[in-house]
């Protein structure tokens, strides 16, 4: 039965086998419990199939009933302590597997928070989510089990077997004429199960990474009508999904089923070939009683070993999934490793320096040559049609994206040496497209840092004329935010979005303002809230507003990657060249700002 085990668990599995087993060190003495009750477990299973044979043989069909009591208590003595051992076996293992999947649980987690931006923007969020949930969940119901349960009978199978040999070795060899039909049987199903189970996974991954991706634009669907498209692309995910499912159910059907087929008839031939050897050999009865039973009890766990391959290959193929995490790079490896928050640097000078950066290795450049140098308290604005490279101006220094070719240094620093933990700490970002969490105001403007008093939430919302309308809301900065915002307009998530940025004390605020209309009240502290940003921090800004424009000491004019032109705000127009263009452009947008 090791053999078959070895055979049905190839190498590549083993290597899964031991990067989990690690996550069971922490919690070894539970493991070694679970390990130390199977020795019993099967020594008692011997000894109740001895006591069986001799309660038969040396008192029932002798009708010998002096002692016969004594040996029924002990029988059922022995039965007691093989029931209580499975209980430890049992408990001791879920306990130390429970504890070891909630440590992979933590870790991974723990992991995805540091992974780098740029994995987000290329792998669904719903992929990621099935990984954490629904992989790890496979995990957690089947894996623990299956794999000591395997080695468990494994060794009870051993054992018996030995008994068998023991009783009788002619009918044991008659016995184990099976086995090589099973261990191929076996070997043959795995690699179809492993399959079927793979494609079941990689099926649920992208049904759930859609149903995720349609939850969180429910709005635009609904608007756009969009909604029968949308449920018919569901529906055939889940489709696929199912059919997958359906196909893994079918191997594993048929293994259980040809398993249960030959265990019938090699019961039968043991049936057979045991009555010849009492009419012919002197066999006992008790010896075929027990040979019977022996066979019931040695089948059982084939039986249930054919379940746990399909148990084990569900598991293994999640493990292969979730490994795509654990192999993950992350974006600052001795992150993890700090106890304290780095402190801010104090910003002096930024300089790009002839930066060309692609997305990919194929792909072409997406910055060509761009040159400029920003000094503390400067207010830059970057000017340009879509896909111009503003966008990609600030991934980089935000180290959302790295392998830019020529040179960025803060403080004449060169950005990859600076850690990235660092350099969160010295930028804020404010992007167009603005998270809200189902929690407090509070909490969504400090994100729980424990820098952020409660009185540094209220002055930053004071500084971005936040506290206007946070005051008025019920329980004022206890109002819980539902909805990724729902509960509160446009410009009141961007005003908070302005405070959480203010609130970290960053040395460069990078605005990426919002183009969508807001009411006039909250337009007026918007455009107050961003005149307080631009007078006392260091600021770069993709502007659409064209009141940010006009107040920067600085405008870059990009162009398919190139700065084409830069200068302040009177000198462009001077020039007469593409801003002045796009200036026109943005006082139709602006109209009633520009009034």
């Amino acid at each position: 039965m090791i053999n078959a085990t070895q055979k049905i668990l190839k190498t590549k599995d083993w290597q899964l086998l031991r990067r989990f087993g690690r996550y069971f060190v922490p919690h070894k003495k539970w493991f070694f419990l679970s390990i130390a009750s199977i020795p019993v477990t099967t020594i008692a299973g011997i000894l109740f199939l001895w006591l069986v044979e001799n309660i038969i043989d040396n008192y029932v069909v002798p009708g010998n009933r002096e002692g016969l009591i004594l040996q029924i208590i002990l029988l059922a003595v022995v039965l007691l302590v093989n029931l209580l051992f499975d209980g430890v076996y049992s408990y001791a293992f879920s306990k130390s597997g429970g504890m070891a999947i909630v440590d992979m649980r933590k870790e991974l987690f723990g992991k995805s928070l540091r992974f780098p931006l740029s994995y987000f923007d290329k792998k669904p969020i719903g992929v990621t989510l099935s990984r954490l949930t629904s992989d790890m969940e496979s995990i957690s119901e089947s894996f623990a089990q299956g794999i000591l349960g395997l080695l468990a009978d494994s060794i009870k199978t051993l054992a018996l077997v030995g008994y068998l040999f023991y009783l009788n070795w002619r009918l044991t060899l008659v016995l184990l004429i099976v086995v090589p039909v099973i261990v191929l049987i076996m070997s043959y199903l795995r690699k179809k199960i492993r399959m079927a189970y793979n494609n079941s996974r990689t099926s649920l991954a992208k049904s759930a990474a859609y149903l995720q991706e349609s939850l969180n634009g429910m709005k635009t669907v609904q608007l756009y009508a969009a909604e029968n498209e949308a449920f018919e692309k569901y529906d055939k995910l889940n489709k696929e999904y199912c059919d997958a499912q359906n196909n893994s159910n079918i191997y594993d059907s048929a293994l259980y089923s040809l398993v249960e087929g030959i265990t019938s008839v090699a019961t039968a031939i043991v049936i057979w070939y045991g009555a010849i050897q009492i009419w012919d050999y002197g066999f006992t009865l008790g010896i075929l009683i027990v040979f019977v039973t022996t066979l019931e009890r040695l089948f059982i766990p084939v039986k249930q070993f054919a379940q746990q391959i399909s148990t084990i290959q569900r598991a293994l193929s999640a493990l292969e999934h979730i490994n795509e995490l654990v192999d993950q790079q992350v974006e600052d490896p001795k992150a993890a490793q700090r106890s304290q928050t780095p402190q801010p640097l104090q910003v002096r000078e930024i300089e790009f320096k002839n930066v060309y950066f692609r997305y990919s290795e194929d792909s072409p450049d997406v910055l060509k040559n761009v040159s400029f140098t920003l000094n503390k308290g400067d207010r830059l604005a970057l000017v340009g049609t879509t896909g111009s490279g503003k966008s990609t101006i600030i991934k980089l220094l935000a180290k959302t994206y790295t392998g830019y070719r020529g040179s960025i240094k803060i403080n004449g620093i060169e950005l990859t040496d600076i850690p990235i933990a660092q350099v969160r700490e010295t930028i804020s970002v404010m992007q167009q497209d603005i998270f809200m969490f189902n929690n407090t105001v509070e909490f969504n403007i400090s994100l729980g840092r424990e820098s952020i008093s409660k009185s540094d939430v209220e002055q930053a919302a004071s500084f971005v004329f936040a506290n206007h309308f946070i005051n008025q809301l019920p329980g004022g900065y206890e109002f819980v935010i539902q909805d990724n915002g729902d509960n509160l307009s446009k410009g009141q998530a961007q005003l908070i979005s302005f405070a959480r940025a203010i609130a970290g004390n960053s040395e460069l605020i990078i605005l990426d303002e919002a183009t969508s209309a807001v009411d006039s009240l909250t337009e007026q502290y918007i455009q107050q809230a961003i005149a307080n940003i631009f007078s006392l921090k260091t600021v770069i800004a993709v502007a659409h507003r064209l009141s940010t424009i006009k107040n920067s000491d600085m405008i870059l004019v990009l162009e398919d990657g190139e700065i084409i032109e830069r200068g302040n705000h009177n000198e462009l127009l001077l020039h007469g060249g593409k801003y002045a263009r796009l200036l026109h452009q943005l006082q139709e947008e602006n109209k009633p700002e520009a009034e």
